[in-house]
């Protein structure tokens, strides 16, 4: 197994690499490959020849000793048709790859983006946890100084000791979103002390446009075409096998009894009198419609998750420029003037807890937003394949 290790932090790109160099079902995926590599040859290959001796009579002077070489002839274009299917397979196991790289890219991505959002949780309930703390300390303070009910301080405890529980979860959160990353990279054993990332740099949905081009020439719709083009193949090669193949004979007879050699020439073909092939042109022919409709499946299907997974990144974009233009803004500044007010006796206790719980939540909306909006992108790649490099 291999183990790499982040003392620096993890940054995607560095993620990406080691997926895509050390993934078992990745490397399961190019061995498949390279089999069919194999198959391919060995799909070319003629026919050995047979060899074989018949030996007449035990008494040396009447006894007959025969010498023969049967060679199989392929008539009816087998060979060609066997390395058309064989081709047709290998160019499936080609685009098995392609489709298993995408889909550790997408899972590594998603994994990723999960332990930027989980890493961030965590500072922000070590945020807050900290803002309420030096609200419990303010009001310690008032409470001593005769201008507010104890309850106040008794309403600040409850606020922090609740901070301190979120701190808490966000940081188990932390760990599965991590364990979730480890087991994306195809190592376990993987250790990083936190991922690099800008969590606030969001994907761009116009990456992903137009999305029926990019459906076209999607991992998932390339390999139902070429399970097509494999079926066709194997149907062509059951109709060729209805042709019975011609065997060669070419040998000596040596008569003792007469002293002298005789040649052998001989033609031997199966007559196709009970079994011409039928069932099995019937089964290919069957299973090629069959390759046809999943192809037709499986592109509406394709289609409509990939709607609506551009859907879910649009709208989780437009959710997250809103909550970072409008929202943050206003409820980091009402937290601050509620702060600044409780401190002067302008406001109640009340007023600074609403405001925290404000901003808290927009920033853990923020959060979600980013996150959808990963996941929505790593959807796409996995669905759609890498997308094309914009040219600034």
């Amino acid at each position: 197994m291999f183990q790499a290790a982040w003392a620096q932090g993890l940054s995607l790109d560095a993620a990406l690499s080691m997926a895509l160099a050390h993934h078992p079902d990745l490397r399961a995926s190019m061995l498949e490959r390279e089999a069919s590599e194999g198959a391919t040859q060995q799909a070319g290959a003629w026919q050995n020849p047979e060899l074989s001796t018949l030996v007449e009579d035990t008494r040396q002077a009447t006894r007959t000793t025969t010498i023969q070489l049967n060679q199989p002839i392929e008539l009816g274009g087998k060979r060609s048709a066997r390395v058309n299917a064989a081709r047709a397979a290998q160019g499936q196991a080609e685009l098995d790859v392609a489709a298993r790289r995408a889909q550790v890219r997408s899972q590594v991505m998603a994994a990723f983006y999960g332990v930027a959002v989980a890493q961030e949780r965590v500072r922000l309930s070590a945020e807050l946890g900290r803002l309420a703390s030096q609200a419990r300390e303010a009001a310690s303070k008032r409470v001593l100084a005769g201008k507010v009910s104890p309850v106040e301080e008794l309403k600040a405890q409850v606020a922090e000791a609740q901070a301190l529980s979120a701190n808490a979860v966000a940081q188990s959160e932390w760990r599965a979103a991590g364990s979730q990353l480890r087991q994306a990279l195809g190592d376990p054993s993987a250790k990083f002390e936190r991922v690099e990332v800008d969590i606030g740099r969001l994907p761009a949905a116009g990456q992903w446009e137009p999305l029926s081009q990019r459906l076209e020439a999607s991992p998932g719709i390339a390999r139902a075409q070429q399970e097509i083009a494999r079926r066709q193949a194997l149907s062509d090669l059951e109709r060729a096998r209805r042709i019975p193949d011609l065997t060669l004979t070419l040998g000596a007879k040596r008569d003792q009894q007469l002293g002298r050699d005789q040649p052998i020439v001989g033609v031997s073909l199966v007559l196709p009198l009970f079994d011409r092939n039928q069932g099995a042109i019937l089964e290919a022919s069957r299973r090629e419609d069959k390759a046809r409709a999943e192809f037709d499946a499986l592109r509406a299907s394709l289609e409509a998750q990939a709607v609506q997974a551009l859907s879910q990144l649009t709208s989780a974009l437009t959710q997250a420029q809103t909550l970072r233009d409008k929202v943050l803004p206003a409820a980091r500044q009402a937290f601050a003037a509620s702060t600044k007010g409780y401190e002067l006796g302008k406001f109640g206790f009340l007023d600074v807890l609403d405001a925290q719980r404000t901003l808290f939540d927009a920033e853990t909306q923020a959060l979600s937003a980013a996150a959808q909006a990963h996941q929505a992108d790593a959807r796409l790649l996995e669905l759609l394949g890498e997308p094309t490099p914009t040219k600034d």
